[in-house]
């Protein structure tokens, strides 16, 4: 035996390095996918403790006030969409319930919002950290660290989903949690037929967007025009110009993606408000699903 070690010592390192690669691959697994079930655990307890439905409009027997333009709009916009589509009871469920944000604000103060996609795992509290563009990539939203981190919104963006473009950022998750579903299911079109809704909940208002784009993008930052250098050559942010969303939805699709998706008569406008929802995918790439907003409802 020590015959065969001095006569093959480089074998024996390739081996011994192997052995310890796959030994410490397979501790990382074991922890990441422990890790990631527990706080997948944690969100499905809260969500089932903090959800709040609501009176449909008709049990309510509510008016609108037609002086109000805008609002009767969009509350017609709303009862169009509830009634033009198989799903209405579903999409009841959605449009009439929201979080008790109370309850996720008692675990931490940073939850802004709340995500929700019909038939998907992506159902999730939306998190904005003041002081740091990325504190939720590795961190969970009772603040320990690593993974799956949280859905979150970089502080470039205002934390009520006003801006004209929302991002948000979410791990693409080998289980399928967290973000991990995007790249999956959005090229699919049999998917992207039956599930054209994206469900945001604010403070104060769930917003219903529908989806306009999919596609994969560079790891590029969609909001990179908007960033300046300073006099030591460090980046820092600007601000939104008002197209903005006419400016990110055009280079989206304008990146070439053979397989990108974009909806038949798409115009997008000053007027719109876009969110989109981006992860990881690939090697230095990201898979990124647009959705326009369609109508609000406050709670």
């Amino acid at each position: 035996m020590v015959g065969f070690f001095k006569k093959y010592p480089a074998l024996i390192i390739f081996i011994g390095v192997g052995v310890l690669l796959t030994v410490i691959f397979v501790f990382y697994e074991v922890m990441y996918n422990r890790q990631n079930r527990k706080q997948q655990k944690a969100y499905e307890e809260l969500n089932k403790s903090s959800w709040i439905v609501e009176l449909s409009h008709e049990e309510k027997e509510e008016e609108i006030d037609p002086s109000e333009q805008a609002k009767a709009e969009n509350a017609k916009k709303m009862e169009e969409f509830l009634a033009k589509d198989n799903n209405a009871s579903e999409y009841r469920d959605y449009v009439y319930g929201h979080p008790n944000f109370e309850s996720y604000l008692e675990l931490n103060k940073d939850v802004i919002g709340y995500i929700r996609i019909p038939d998907t795992k992506i159902d999730y509290p939306v998190l904005w950290n003041e002081t740091e563009d990325n504190y939720y990539l590795k961190r969970n939203i009772d603040g320990s660290t690593g993974y799956p981190g949280c859905i979150y919104v970089q502080n470039i963006n205002a934390n009520d989903f006003s801006d004209s473009v929302t991002i948000l950022y979410g791990h693409n998750m080998m289980d399928g949690t967290m973000f991990g579903e995007l790249g999956k299911l959005y090229r699919r079109k049999d998917f992207r037929e039956e599930h054209p809704y994206i469900f945001i909940y604010t403070m104060d208002a769930v917003c219903v967007y529908e989806l306009v784009e999919t596609s994969t993008y560079s790891d590029d930052h969609l909001f990179a025009p908007y960033f300046e250098k300073d006099g030591d050559d460090n980046f820092y942010f600007t601000e939104l110009p008002e197209n903005a969303q006419m400016d990110v939805f055009k280079r989206i699709k304008e990146y070439g993606d053979k397989g990108a998706y974009i909806a038949e008569e798409t115009n997008i406008s000053e007027e719109d408000k876009l969110i989109i929802l981006s992860t990881c995918y690939g090697d230095r790439r990201r898979f990124v699903v647009a959705g326009r907003l369609l109508f609000y409802k406050e709670y």
